[in-house]
């Protein structure tokens, strides 16, 4: 693989990031931090004050809660949760974590019947043994806050898109997988999943309009995306139905970049995205955030969660979203409402049920086309307010998703999922949109828009269903994990549609474009068409884990994938139906790992997955089987600090071979008979790179986000497979906790750069009925590199309540976020904006 970036620039890169204060310096312990405490008996009250100060750790309580209370004496080498153990025996209180640094203190709930521990100890209480799996819920609140305490709270592992579909730490995989953490997406404001993917390491958003998205990794556009791990679905962003879901559903995001081989059925190679939901928690806890900020952009969410009965057996969390914001460019605007409830249910030890769903509602007024640029492909600098939208739009969507989920265990190691998921979405719409360049001369648009309407609401309704069953056994003497699983998904979609092909004037000059000059166009009886798709996709897979060596692990699997799609547009002349039959088709997947050290790990994979050709046909009316997306990666991963702290560096090599190109030996007769005809499948769409990440907690109340990615990629035409690729992307996102009196402090911010788009991306300065003719400008002429600052300073009120200043762009760049065509489809980034936060948890 040949590639123009120094290899020794993206090792001294990983190495650096790896190496920061706290990180390596010395082997890091496999045990929790220890300090070294003396601890007179003495009031309670005073003797939390005492371990605060010897700590470093804030500890923060109501003086009634202590009053009266005493505590033993305590000397010695302690965790901080074996010392809070200790301190709190048999006080009927309890200690939460706020954050790394902050701890609070609080009363038992008045229904537990015993004390925090059972028995104190110097060394943090009463040990349990595997046979006590039933803890009241104030044992498994104080086993929680150990654990949040002595272990940093990130996430370090992935299981929805692993191999084996088992929880299993970063380093062990051999793929690409990035996690996007509720703590992350907070601090950074993301509220729905396009906000978390602009965010991503190695993803490209390219904006479609103001309520709409598509996600892009290593040149290729994300078609593929679970939720919970379970089957594909279609839903975000495959359909004419705009939109992407609210994140106040789910906890974190994880990211496979490359072919997801097993999970993914037909699908591009550049990533998949599985969307993880919230699950109830068995101790009462609710959190309230709101903020407000520039552009009237405003947002409240409630998130109540608990026991509900049955000794803890039963558990609930509820969810409610409310937002309502305007943009930087004029007119366009959006109010969401949303609420999400699940229940979960013990059935037994080994029997976990869980029930739950979401409805969504969005109320827009959409900026559909984006901004032109003169009809030479040159930028028009428009102001960045400027939205060429109409004061009569609407776009309304609902969507209502149920959901149930089993999870038994089977004996050993052994587990069975099951998981279902209904999810239907309506939309009703009207708007207008311009497809016009500016005559560079006049500043005009020379063509008139258009309007588009839904006679009835577009719907797009899915089901989805996939079983899964892992476990473990040993063969010859050598540990082997496996995986054996099906999904399906069902899909239709009806999308009814009139349009008014050209109303209102021409726009005289674009720099004073006025909506009130276009009234909304009478809606016509003609120029109706209607789209009805249905699809269906089954896959059945097996995969296979074995520990060859204690360093050395080989993973394999396959799947075996079917897919039929029928699409009938009507009323036309003649009626246009397409069909794709994709049978049986399989994609494999290999992948080994090696174990340098405790910290440092080699891995190599193959993975494969298949792109239907859309039921185009080859001469003699055969269909053109699917191509094969194939990823080869090599790299080195790194975990520290027992897991809170992972890096990986990976050379990838992908080739989707089997696109369908035109058959040149055909003739008119053949493209008459065998329609859509007629094509061979020997086009390669190539695209190659290099990933660096660090992701993680470098210290304690020290977090980092942060990865560069090198993609050169390249169309079976021969230009760029994706022109919205830069060459070079660089994504950093840390926040910290200050110490010190400034504990209650945190600062933090992020830096996105990248160079210019790929040097083949090209704008066609004159639109043609066939092709392109005129100038052509590389879009490296637009725009070249640029960087792009945020920074957040938070202040921590007290044990319940902080608040959060962030500044984004604050240099006030300006750029384009997206780059389309003359006739439109460019989305300036946001300006320099504010928000403010606040955030309450109990």
């Amino acid at each position: 693989m040949k590639l123009n970036v120094p290899a020794t620039i993206l090792w001294s890169f990983f190495i650096a990031a790896a190496s920061a204060p706290g990180v390596i310096g010395a082997a890091p312990s496999t045990e929790p931090a220890k300090y070294a405490i003396k601890i007179e008996s003495q009031a309670l009250g005073t003797a939390l004050q005492a371990l605060a100060k010897q700590s470093g750790v804030q500890i923060v309580f109501f003086s009634q809660v202590t009053e009266g209370l005493r505590a033993p004496a305590l000397e010695g080498q302690f965790t901080l949760s074996a010392a809070l153990e200790h301190l709190l025996a048999r006080s009927r209180l309890t200690f939460r974590v706020i954050n790394p640094k902050t701890i609070e203190i609080r009363a038992l709930p008045a229904d537990s019947s015993q004390s925090q521990h059972d028995a104190p100890s110097a060394k943090g209480g009463k040990a349990r043994g595997p046979a006590d799996t039933h803890q009241s819920p104030a044992e498994k609140a104080a086993a929680q806050n150990a654990a949040a305490l002595d272990e940093l709270v990130v996430n370090s592992t992935a299981e929805g898109l692993v191999a084996t579909r088992t929880e299993t730490p970063l380093r062990e995989i051999p793929q690409t997988i990035s996690l996007i953490s509720q703590e992350q997406m907070r601090q950074q404001n993301d509220t729905d999943l396009t906000e978390a993917l602009n965010n991503a390491v190695g993803i490209t958003v390219v904006q479609n309009n103001s309520l709409s998205s598509t996600f892009v990794s290593r040149g290729f556009t994300i078609t593929t995306f679970h939720l919970d791990g379970g089957a594909a679905l279609n839903s975000f962003g495959n359909t004419p139905i705009y939109g992407a879901p609210d994140l106040g559903e789910f906890d974190h995001v994880e990211v496979l970049r490359g072919s997801d081989a097993l999970f993914g059925g037909l699908g591009n190679p550049g990533a998949s995205v599985n969307i993880v939901r919230k699950r109830p928690l068995d101790t009462n806890e609710a959190q309230f955030s709101a903020y407000g900020g520039s552009w009237n952009n405003y947002r409240a969410e409630a998130d109540v969660t608990g026991p509900l009965g049955f000794d803890g057996a039963l558990r609930a969390r509820l969810d409610a979203v409310f937002g309502d914001r305007d943009y930087f460019f004029k007119l366009a605007s959006m109010e969401r409402k949303k609420v999400f409830g699940v229940l979960e249910y013990d059935l037994t030890t080994r029997t976990l049920l869980t029930v739950g769903g979401s409805y969504q509602w969005d109320n827009a007024l959409p900026f559909v086309n984006g901004l032109p640029f003169y009809a030479d492909g040159s930028d028009a600098h428009l102001p960045r307010s400027t939205a060429l939208a109409f004061d009569w739009a609407r776009y309304d969507t609902q969507t209502r998703e149920y959901y149930a989920q089993l999870q038994q265990r089977l004996g050993g190691e052994w587990k069975l999922k099951l998981n279902a998921t209904s999810l239907d979405t309506a939309a009703g719409y009207a708007y207008g949109e311009f497809d016009s360049p500016i005559d560079p001369i006049t500043k005009a648009l020379p063509i008139l828009p258009a309007a588009i309407f839904s006679p009835s609401p577009n719907t797009q309704d899915q089901f989805v269903f996939d079983g899964t069953l892992t476990g473990s056994f040993d063969l010859f003497g050598r540990r082997l994990d496996v995986a054996v699983g099906g999904d399906y998904t069902h899909f239709t979609g009806n999308v009814p549609v009139q349009a008014v092909l050209a109303f209102g004037t021409p726009v005289n000059n674009v720099f004073t474009f006025n909506p009130a000059a276009y009234p909304k166009p009478q809606i016509p009886n003609s120029l109706f068409l209607q789209s009805q798709a249905t699809t269906n996709q089954s896959g059945e897979f097996a995969s296979a884990r074995a520990y060859l060596t204690d360093a050395l692990s080989v993973v394999g699997g396959a799947r075996v994938s079917s897919n039929r799609l029928s699409n009938t547009v009507t009323p036309s002349t003649p009626v246009f139906t397409e069909r794709t039959k994709d049978d049986d088709k399989v994609t494999p997947f290999v992948g080994a790992t090696f174990d340098l050290n405790a910290h440092y790990s080699l891995y190599a994979s193959y993975a494969d997955i298949y792109q239907t050709n859309d039921g185009v046909r080859k001469i003699g009316g055969a269909f053109v089987p699917p191509a094969d997306g194939i990823d080869r990666e090599l790299g080195i991963k790194g975990s520290w600090r027992n897991g809170a702290l992972n890096g990986f560096m990976v050379l990838y090599d992908i080739e989707q071979r089997g696109a369908a190109v035109l058959d040149p030996s055909a003739s008119f007769a053949d493209q008459l008979k065998y329609s859509p005809c007629c094509f061979l499948s020997n086009g390669i769409n190539k695209s190659k790179g290099i990933d660096a990440e660090l992701d993680g907690a470098l210290a304690p109340g020290w977090l980092i986000g942060t990865g560069y990615t090198f993609n050169n990629n390249q169309s079976l035409e021969g230009g760029a497979l994706s022109s919205a690729t830069p060459r070079h992307l660089l994504k950093l996102w840390s926040s910290t906790q200050l110490p010190g009196e400034l504990t209650r402090w945190t600062i933090g911010g992020s830096v996105q750069a990248q160079s210019s788009n790929s040097d083949n991306g090209l704008l066609c300065g004159v639109q043609g009925q066939v092709g392109c003719f005129g100038s052509l400008l590389s879009i490296r002429d637009v725009q070249g590199f640029f960087a792009v600052i945020n920074l957040r300073a938070a202040y921590q009120i007290d044990a319940h309540w902080g608040a959060a200043l962030s500044v984004n762009n604050v240099f006030d760049r300006i750029y384009y976020q997206t780059i389309g065509t003359p006739a439109g489809g460019s989305w300036y980034g946001e300006p320099r904006g504010f928000l403010l936060r606040v955030d309450g948890r109990y």
